[in-house]
């Protein structure tokens, strides 16, 4: 945090506690549960980052170490969090297969730990599970009328982003990088891989797939193949290509996968209780931020939703939508003198035309800002003008209030 004022940043940056940061530092990459030295580790990271300012903890449950975690775990370091007014943020273990135990084993975390949940990016993977989504929506809104504090977020797309690496069986993940490469490498362990693979996903998965970016210069050609064209290419089976660019790559390599549907996107985005994310990085138009084919949502995810969505296609007024990116999400992080045009409140204010405003990002060409965006003002200073960045560094590493 003392870093980012240093250096200055032009936009402001509330923080949250990564539960995968802290297992890794504590457990390393190992697949066992969490014994009580190891509990009292943890929760002695998370209560230093939570007396320092952070807003609560954040899960990525699908991600090696943190899918090792068991439920009472989670619970632990939610407490801390909660002990310290925060939130639960998290990825869950699944969004497909697995999607409504997924919500139940989250809900029930926050309920025993006695905090706010948020689910990040609700979403429906997969054409099998997309019949899901009233039965997510039911295990959300009953919760939430029993009076749990349960919201979530999306962004406006039907692919994702992730690491390739992300669709490995949770055992290669046990760890440090070498060991994990090693299994790539290893030929007995590569046949079982391959065979626990063409179990969990169809011949046409791999088609869905797309290679967004990769490390070394003599793997650039990949960038923008789907993973079935990489095989055509090398002539070999999807899932072989898959383990050797990442044994390439030294697992350093991000995917995009076309896996929800375009109605239940706007059915989740249409709740009161979802906000708009754009769970995406601070990319550049150059590298190296810039580098590959990335998500269309860094670039323009806030103007989709204002223009594409809300304005041409009708499915909530552009008030609700700016409530959705503005005063909701303060609101949820308990920032109290922003989100809102008002006396008092800190000048974070976006000038757009209502009327252009547009995304104008693709999936083939996703760097992209987008139209109708005049001016960005933050803490009272102009970082955006006549679409251009002014170089100005206002922005500010914001701290929750600690409970006295």
């Amino acid at each position: 945090m003392r870093h980012v004022e240093d250096v200055g940043v032009s936009v402001n940056y509330a923080h949250l506690i990564g539960h995968n940061t802290v297992r890794a530092s504590v457990m390393g990459g190992s697949d066992r549960p969490a014994g009580p030295d190891d509990m009292a580790r943890m929760d002695a990271i998370v209560d230093e980052a939570m007396s320092e300012g952070a807003f609560g903890l954040s899960t990525g449950l699908v991600y090696a170490p943190a899918c090792f975690a068991d439920r009472a775990e989670l619970t632990a370091l939610c407490r801390t969090s909660a002990r310290h007014g925060g939130l639960f943020a998290t990825h869950m273990r699944s969004e497909g297969a697995q999607l409504l135990e997924a919500i139940e084993e989250v809900i029930g975390v926050a309920r025993e730990a006695g905090l706010p949940l948020q689910i990040s990016h609700l979403k429906t993977a997969g054409e099998g599970n997309w019949d899901k989504l009233d039965a997510a929506f039911e295990l959300i809104e009953r919760a939430r009328s029993s009076g749990q504090d349960v919201t979530s977020d999306r962004y406006p797309y039907v692919a994702s982003n992730t690491h390739l690496s992300a669709l490995l069986p949770d055992w290669v993940h046990d760890g440090q990088p070498k060991e994990k490469i090693g299994k790539l490498q290893d030929p007995a362990t590569r046949v079982r891989i391959q065979s626990e693979l063409q179990a969990k996903y169809a011949p046409d998965y791999w088609g869905k797939v797309l290679i967004s970016r990769v490390l070394n210069d003599a793997n650039r050609f990949c960038e923008g193949l789907m993973v079935e064209q990489l095989a055509s290419k090398r002539g070999v089976d999807p899932i072989v290509a898959m383990m050797d660019l990442l044994a390439e790559e030294k697992l350093q390599v991000e995917i995009l996968i076309f896996m929800m549907n375009e109605e239940n996107m706007r059915r989740i985005l249409r709740k009161d209780y979802v906000m708009v994310g754009s769970d995406s990085g601070a990319l550049t138009h150059k590298p190296p931020l810039g580098a590959g084919r990335p998500h269309p949502r860094n670039f323009g995810t806030f103007a989709a939703v204002l223009g594409n969505l809300a304005r041409d296609e009708g499915l909530f007024p552009i008030a609700e939508a700016i409530r959705k990116m503005t005063s909701a999400p303060c609101q949820r992080l308990g920032i109290a003198d922003r989100g809102e045009l008002a006396a008092g409140m800190k000048a974070d204010i976006v000038l757009f035309d209502p009327e252009q405003v547009l995304d104008r990002t693709t999936y083939e060409a996703p760097i992209a800002y987008p139209a109708g965006i005049q001016m960005v003002f933050v803490n009272g200073k102009a970082v955006v003008e006549d679409g251009e960045h002014t170089g100005a560094r206002p922005g500010r590493a914001l701290r929750k209030q600690v409970r006295k």
